[in-house]
């Protein structure tokens, strides 16, 4: 054997002697614990098995052992603790619900705490063992440290023994001081405990470590049961026994400390105690909406009441009337249900393995009324009878941007919470609060005030810039709503959207703009549609055409024409007052027809004409004939007063130019350039398309050249370099006039005006240019008579993967002219004019859709040439 291991046998016996005496005997230093501690873990397990040792005591006797503790295990204890098998484990899983109390006295045995300082109270009784210091003062000075004996006395030097034992702190001190007096004249005594008595005490039962233990004088009986480990789960909390001599001296109810703070009971031990956890019998379980839900042992008769009180009682939200009670029998479980608001009800007894639920209260609003939009605070608030709508909302309680003529009340008729619609004129309630308009509230009402679309811009602009959902934008969460199940007025929690305007519904097109309106009629015209029945219409009612807010909205209660019209913000100004029409959906015995109707707005409003509104009706108001708005055009360049000029329908280039003055001397007519916004929007679509088709058409080309012995002078990356520049084109919706016959009047060749159109009339500039697959582009002036070929070669001429049988001139108006004949013909019949530009393309060779390329290629030159003067 090596000298290490030898060495190692010796900390081992030291840890053998240390745990196989009855009196503390000299511990291994921590210089041995180290070195035992620092042999591989094979060999630790080896040398313990040979001494018979557990490591698990080594590992813990690491501690310093020469203070003075709370609480010590007597040795036979430990090995008595050693015999015994894995702990329990938990009976509970992680996520049920905890057992009450265990976890205030768990805890590793054995785990200690000092107590040197800790001042001993008045009523801790004297026993053997203890050792008092008495300090002598006066005509002498004395110090003395007298060990109570085995006998419970006392030696106190020139003054003989005296029994102490069974007195309490306090009257030891009385005691002692008053005999110094009476023995020695001018002599007083102060009297302390220098160091508190070991004795031994047992905990049984159902512990998690039961065994012997050596503890101070001062624990207490909870301060043994978290030495020793704490309680098993199967283990009673409510009559813990301490026994001595054979009799029971005290019953510990741990609840009573844990619940109501009271350790009365939680007694001082004393030597040979026995502290004995009995099995537990009786517990039920309470879950649900308490405010400490668990598992609880009963002591006794237990009535509900009882049992919610030991576990904090109900919380607020808890619903009392209908308390679950699932109830073990032999004949399988018994479901109960009791009422708590009764008192009867409330000494119902629990029953041991009882499980009792309390579940939440509804979150609908009692005694309440809402605010919705355009509040500057909205959700609930207090219902006070007899109130109308000018004592819950004041001038100063909206936004600015409220719309004042249209508000609605959302109002529950039945027990199946149907909702009826009243529509209320809040600007004049405001003003006269006797009106009619000044409607007489219920309880669960919930006002809605819309907007009057003044911000609606501002609010798209918001959402384009952070791109943020409309419910954020406008502010609508963490309110109450109108729940969409149930039709009732509940509460939200503030993270969660609104069931009234869900996020989801106003989900918006780019191009489509929502306001707080639709918002928040959407799930109101929901609701209304799904209480429809077989003989009972949908109250809702559509409007559209002329009205500044067309939809579809609720239909109040003999709402009127005139009410129907403020739903929809009011007439816009483009609205035609002498005609609209009405189509109503009418179901007969076997089929089912739309009738039309025409009226006269006015006349309906003036009260000249009756028009009676039903459910599903459709309002069209008419737009005024030949309505314009913004029609304008704008001229630039050679025009005499240059400018946006508006128009009316029906006027033409010729007509808007003799407006502004004419042209200018300098004007070249044949070059202008004239552009169309939805011709702009077409060819944005066209360009879309040529460039996907460009690109899979090359795509196509790359595959095809893996297997295909034909060989191309060029790769399809430069074809793609052609696609790319396609996609970044902006498209400028440029149309090809001949602006001389309009001028001169020809009606083929004079437009007629449209909104957003552009004219662009340059000055005569006699240039030539020559661009594409030329060896210099450049540009050149222009000489009367010059043909194609002679500008190419002023060029430096065509390089080798021109393309010389398709080249093509664009023409100062925009138009293409395309020769018939080789390029090498002379094409006199054709001459070039100021302006033009001559394209040289690319030889399109390695690619199959040559055309597609062509067209590309023409269009990308086309919408550039003569195009950089305009200003946007």
């Amino acid at each position: 054997m090596t000298p290490s291991i030898s060495k190692s046998k010796l900390i081992l016996l030291s840890f053998l002697l240390l745990t196989s005496t009855q009196v503390m005997a000299a511990t291994p230093t921590q210089a041995q614990i180290e070195q035992f501690q620092s042999l591989p873990a094979a060999q630790q397990e080896m040398l313990a098995k040979q001494m018979g040792v557990d490591l698990t005591a080594i590992a813990g006797s690491d501690r310093p052992q020469n203070q003075s503790t709370a609480v010590t295990e007597a040795p036979k204890a430990k090995r008595a603790t050693e015999l015994q098998g894995p702990q329990e484990k938990s009976e509970s899983h992680e996520n049920e619900l905890p057992f009450f109390g265990y976890d205030v006295f768990a805890g590793e045995a054995l785990d200690f705490t000092p107590i040197d300082n800790l001042p001993v109270p008045i009523d801790y009784q004297i026993a053997p063992g203890d050792e008092i210091r008495v300090q002598l003062f006066g005509k002498t000075y004395h110090d003395y440290k007298l060990k109570v004996d085995r006998d419970g006395k006392i030696n106190i030097p020139k003054f003989g023994p005296e029994y102490v034992a069974g007195q309490t702190f306090g009257e030891l001190k009385l005691y002692i001081d008053s005999l110094i007096k009476r023995k020695a004249i001018g002599v007083d005594a102060v009297v302390s405990l220098s160091e508190i008595r070991t004795m031994q005490v047992f905990i049984t039962g159902d512990v998690s470590k039961p065994g012997a233990y050596n503890v101070n004088g001062l624990t207490s009986l909870s301060q043994a049961l978290i030495a020793s480990g704490g309680i098993k789960q199967t283990g009673s909390l409510r009559n813990i026994q301490v026994k001595r001599m054979g009799n029971t001296v005290t019953r510990f109810d741990a609840y009573d400390m844990l619940i109501e703070g009271n350790s009365s009971n939680d007694v001082r031990l004393q030597a040979g105690d026995t502290i004995f956890v009995p099995l537990k019998k009786l517990s039920a379980t309470i879950r649900g909406e308490v405010r400490r839900p668990a598992h609880y042992e009963l002591k006794g008769t237990t009535t509900i009441d009882d049992l919610l009180n030991i576990s904090g009682g109900p919380v607020a939200t808890a619903s009392l009337s209908k308390v679950n009670i699932q109830r073990q029998s032999p004949q399988g479980i018994k479901q109960l249900t009791i009422d708590l608001a009764s008192d009867k009800s409330r000494k119902f007894r629990i029953q041991a393995g009882d499980e009792v639920t309390l579940f939440p209260a509804s979150l609908e609003i009692k005694n309440a009324i809402a605010l919705r939009g355009e509040f500057v605070n909205q959700g609930a608030f207090e219902f006070k009878a007899n109130s109308r709508i000018t004592d819950v909302i004041r001038k100063k309680d909206l936004k600015e941007n409220a719309d004042l003529n249209y508000g609605l009340i959302v109002r529950e008729t039945n027990v199946h919470r149907d909702i009826d619609i009243l529509q209320f004129n809040l600007a004049k309630a405001l003003q006269e609060p006797e009106s009619s308009s000044n409607l007489k509230l219920r309880k669960s009402d919930q006002i809605f005030i819309f907007d009057n679309g003044l911000d609606l811009e501002y609010w798209y602009r918001k959402r384009e810039a952070n791109k943020k959902s409309v419910s954020e934008s406008l502010g609508l969460k963490g309110v109450e709503v109108l729940d969409e199940d149930t039709g009732a007025l509940t509460v939200t929690e503030q993270e969660k959207r609104l069931s009234t305007a869900d996020a989801d519904s106003y989900a918006i097109a780019d191009n489509i703009r929502l306001s707080s309106r639709e918002v928040l009629l959407k799930p109101i015209i929901e609701r209304l549609k799904a209480q429809a029945a077989l003989k009972k219409s949908a109250r809702i009612v559509e409007i559209s055409g002329a009205v500044k807010f067309p939809g579809v909205y609720p239909l109040a209660n003999n709402a009127t024409f005139s009410q129907v019209i403020e739903a929809a913000g009011g007439f816009s100004e483009q609205a035609y007052l002498y005609n609209a029409e009405l189509s109503r959906t009418e179901k007969t015995k076997h089929d089912f027809a739309v009738k039309h109707f025409n009226f006269s707005p006015q006349d309906v409003l003036q009260g000249a004409e009756e028009l009676s509104i039903a459910p599903l009706d459709h309002l069209i108001i008419k737009t005024q004939p030949n309505w314009q708005r913004d029609y304008a055009i704008e001229l630039q360049g050679e025009v005499v007063f240059p400018g946006t000029y508006t128009f009316q329908r029906g006027e033409t280039l010729q007509d808007v130019i003799e407006r502004a003055g004419g042209l200018t001397k300098y004007a070249y007519p044949q070059g202008a350039v004239f552009s169309r916004e939805s011709l702009k929007r077409q060819e944005e679509e066209r360009l879309k398309l040529l460039n996907l088709q460009l690109k899979q058409e090359i795509s196509n080309l790359a595959l095809r050249r893996q297997s295909s012995s034909a060989r191309y002078t060029t790769s399809p990356s430069e074809a793609l370099s052609i696609a790319d520049a396609l996609a970044s084109t902006k498209a400028m919706g440029r149309l090809v006039i001949n602006l001389p016959q309009a001028l001169a009047g020809n009606k083929s060749s004079d437009l007629m005006l449209e909104k957003g159109d552009k004219l662009y009339i340059p000055a005569e500039q006699p240039i030539i240019s020559v661009i594409g697959e030329v060896q210099f582009a450049s540009n050149h002036t222009y000489q009367p008579g010059m043909s194609i070929e002679e500008y190419v070669q002023s060029a430096g001429g065509t390089k080798k993967q021109a393309d010389t049988d398709r080249v093509y001139i664009v023409r100062a108006d925009g138009s293409v002219m395309l020769p018939n004949s080789s390029f090498w013909f002379s094409r006199k019949s054709q001459p070039l004019e100021p302006g033009d530009t001559i394209i040289v393309p690319l030889d399109t060779d390695y690619l199959d859709g040559l055309s597609t390329l062509t067209s590309a290629t023409q269009i990308l030159y086309q919408i550039g040439v003569a195009w950089s003067a305009i200003k946007n």
